[in-house]
């Protein structure tokens, strides 16, 4: 009983710090209301659906790729199962902690019979993979970028990304694969991924970013006016959101600390309360696509019957791996 009320205490403080940074970036917003005064605000349906359609494509992209990565490592379940209990382990990341998501996805491939080391080892390469991309494409985006605040920073991101791409070989990924799969207590795995092979996943993360960028570059365009030239700049905004909402572990989904990065760097080429608004409005537009994407893959799931390999939540709580 202690610890479940520690566990709802905690978690309730974790939704607080989420409406807290929210709450500073609505302050925000309202400090610098005075730069929309001649604002008038005109919504393009046609960039705001394109821009839609484009970011289901996306996040549909990042099943399949998790299903690619699985296939490679030797554990993945049939095709459709596969994209189906991805896109229900999705929504785990609105728990504090993000550890639901994993939780769902141990669940599913232990009852297929996969082994738990060779499905480790393929979520933490899927981590991995989100962060070097996102990495790479800010990095890219701030040596390359016409914004002046990050041009003196152009030799140490081409530094940083070339630290990146050696730390991506197969000898010293599978060093950290042992430390992180030591760190869940699962038992370490030596896999052979060729270098080759780990810069293809790679380049096909960082393909997917540049299709969010450019949903994102539409989103912004349908409400207000931008060039298409600040894309780079704009996808790498949204690739550093990212990146850092996933280590916010201790807010749901990144709730609030996403926002205040998207603040800081779209301020620099818009007006700041304009910035803040695209930010939280951004939030809606990206978890209405998610629900969206994620009820057409239940119906599917049910039409197929493969929703019985989905537990209830207290199942999944309760489940021990």
């Amino acid at each position: 009983m202690i610890i479940k009320n520690r566990e709802r205490l905690l978690n309730i403080l974790k939704t607080l710090i989420s409406l807290i940074i929210v709450f500073y970036i609505v302050k925000y917003i309202i400090s610098n209301i005075s730069s929309l005064k001649d604002f008038k605000l005109q919504i393009n349906y046609c960039y705001l659906t394109l821009s839609f359609i484009i970011l289901l494509f996306y996040i549909f992209n990042q099943f399949l790729l998790w299903y690619y990565i699985t296939r490679q490592n030797n554990c993945s379940l049939t095709f459709s199962k596969s994209i189906i209990s991805r896109a229900y382990s999705e929504f785990g990341k609105y728990v504090p902690g993000k550890v639901f998501g994993y939780a769902i996805l141990f669940y599913i491939y232990s009852k297929e019979n996969h082994s738990k080391i060779l499905l480790s080892f393929s979520m933490f390469f899927e981590f991995l993979s989100s962060i070097l991309s996102a990495a790479l494409i800010f990095l890219f985006s701030i040596s390359f970028t016409n914004v002046h605040e990050f041009q003196r920073y152009r030799l140490v991101s081409i530094l940083i990304m070339a630290g990146f791409l050696i730390i991506i070989h197969p000898k010293i990924l599978n060093y950290f694969s042992s430390w992180f799969l030591t760190l869940i207590k699962r038992n370490p795995v030596r896999l052979d991924i060729s270098y080759v092979k780990l810069l293809k996943i790679i380049a096909l993360y960082i393909l997917n970013f540049l299709i969010l960028g450019f949903a994102f570059i539409l989103f912004i365009k349908s409400i207000y006016t931008i060039s298409f030239s600040g894309y780079l700049y704009i996808t790498g905004s949204i690739a550093a959101a990212g990146l850092i909402g996933l280590f916010a572990v201790f807010v749901p989904a990144g709730l609030g600390v996403r926002e205040g990065v998207l603040v800081f760097t779209l301020s620099i080429i818009m007006a700041p309360a304009f910035a803040g608004i695209i930010a939280l409005l951004s939030r809606l537009w990206m978890t209405f696509a998610e629900i969206i994407l994620f009820g057409f893959i239940s119906l599917f799931a049910k039409a197929t019957k493969i929703n019985q390999l989905i537990p209830d939540n207290n199942l999944i709580l309760g489940h021990k791996e």
